[in-house]
């Protein structure tokens, strides 16, 4: 039985603060790029690490999935710079993955010392915004939904959710629009 409430309901808007939240994360280091490594996980707070910035948190129900690996994150590694330009500062990638698969996955897309790959252990932040998912009815347990926030700092000006599969409203074409 998980700890975590799964709630259907999305409780985060816009206007909102966020809630504080432990994500885990391996910082990107030389020594990972072959692989031979597996770093070390560290705490990765949110009010601390995003207090004064615009971040884009773009989440997936897992790495190295075919949507989120070939189609969600693609788009924003290729619009990094763009995002950039746009004044953002940091870059999230969020999913309930342990910190060595999210750290793996950061690697295989090319800029892994410009975009964080976090892990939300149990989906637990991403529940306290009413974005978790109950997947355990196909053997995956809770998960991050697919979702994209803008914050600047830590306000929520920007929210969107996928329904499916689609990525309509949280690709990064749509949160340059929304920048």
């Amino acid at each position: 039985m998980s700890s975590v409430t799964v709630n259907e309901q999305i409780s985060v808007k816009v206007g909102d603060t966020i809630p504080k939240g432990i994500l885990k994360h391996v910082p990107y280091t030389p020594e990972l790029a072959d692989s031979s490594a597996c770093g070390k996980p560290q705490d990765y707070n949110t009010l601390e690490e995003w207090k004064g910035k615009k971040v884009v948190i773009v989440s997936t129900p897992g790495a190295f999935t075919p949507t989120c690996h070939q189609q969600h994150v693609p788009g924003f590694i290729k619009n990094y710079d763009a995002l950039s330009k746009k004044g953002v500062d940091v870059i999230v990638v969020l999913a309930a993955n342990d910190p060595f698969v999210m750290s793996a996955w950061g690697r295989t897309g090319g800029i892994p010392d410009k975009i964080v790959y976090a892990s939300d252990p149990n989906a637990q932040w991403s529940s306290a915004l009413g974005l978790a998912k109950d997947l355990t009815a196909v053997g995956f347990g809770i998960r991050t939904q697919r979702y994209a926030l803008i914050l600047d700092d830590l306000k929520v000006v920007y929210i969107a959710t996928e329904g499916g599969l689609g990525l309509e409203n949280s690709s990064a074409e749509k949160i340059l629009a929304h920048l």
